[in-house]
């Protein structure tokens, strides 16, 4: 559904009546990115699921500004050295935006996941509105600590690499199976289905490579979230895969130790994805999260 007030764009799923949990997606993708099984499992499990598009992504709103590779690595080195980056939106922004739709839908309050980029956005949301925050889920992200959220080389250049625009839906499955191949779990399947709906998402609303450089930015410009993540008494699950190239085991640990109370749920030989074979897992342990903090 999408909204002429400019609001994030969303599905739903389940029944409206179950507790709501928000589903923050990653980095450049819609949220048709999530795994049909996850979604499946979390409703079957008794929860009412919201999952819009961040800015950016998806059929939400898409900004302007112009971010050149040439920019944007140096943002990357001001990033790592603890320097000042500026961008056109931060975190705290794709924040409200969920706290606008939250408005919208006439929800008081809501569970929040996220994922990779979703995560940040996560944080971020549970430190501003903590009044509105049931629990806050943590899946496969970072503190915005560059000494621990940087991964191996081959992966932050898997993420780096160029979108193939304009190449068509060839060219797109191609540059998934490749950027997967390098940051998911090894020896995971994705069929192609999974990934056309994500092509398909992408090329029917206009989605560039600019829109994820200025997701990127927004992490960049937004910074080390440990001093406010100690601050934070909302009940929390980090969820991360000891085998994450991209964002490693440590940085989700990092997250845990910063939050009083955190539980921590380490998934063996996981990667930078949500693959089926984990998926029993880790829809049990968000679900059993979100209603240990239903009452809240």
């Amino acid at each position: 559904m999408a909204s002429d007030r400019g609001l994030l764009s969303y599905h739903t799923y389940g029944d409206p009546s179950m507790p709501p949990l928000i589903l923050l997606m990653g980095l450049g993708l819609p949220a048709a990115g999530w795994p049909r099984g996850f979604l499946e499992r979390l409703v079957q499990k008794g929860l009412y699921l919201i999952a819009p598009d961040n800015r950016d992504s998806g059929a939400s709103p898409v900004y302007t500004e112009h971010v050149s590779m040439a920019r944007l690595l140096t943002s990357v080195v001001r990033y790592v050295m603890g320097g000042t980056v500026t961008a056109q939106y931060r975190l705290e922004d794709m924040a409200r935006d969920v706290e606008e739709l939250m408005n919208a839908l006439g929800l008081k309050r809501a569970h929040i996941a996220g994922d990779s980029l979703g995560g940040m956005i996560a944080q971020v949301f549970a430190a501003r509105a903590p009044h509105r925050t049931l629990s806050l889920t943590c899946i496969s992200t970072a503190t915005g600590n560059p000494r621990t959220g940087l991964g191996n080389l081959s992966a932050v250049r898997a993420l780096l690499q160029k979108h193939p625009e304009g190449s068509g839906e060839a060219a797109l499955l191609k540059y998934y199976r490749d950027v997967m191949g390098v940051i998911g779990t090894p020896g995971a399947v994705y069929d192609d289905a999974f990934y056309m709906g994500i092509i398909r998402e992408t090329l029917a609303n206009g989605i560039t490579e600019e829109c994820r450089s200025r997701q990127l930015m927004a992490i960049f410009a937004s910074g080390d979230r440990r001093a406010q993540l100690r601050q934070l008494v909302t009940p929390t699950l980090v969820i991360h895969g000891t085998a994450d190239p991209l964002l490693p085991l440590r940085a989700g640990r990092e997250i845990a130790g910063c939050i009083e109370g955190a539980k921590m749920l380490e998934v063996e030989g996981m990667g930078h994805d949500l693959p089926e074979e984990h998926l029993d897992e880790i829809t049990e342990a968000i679900a059993a999260h979100c209603y240990s903090c239903a009452l809240r």
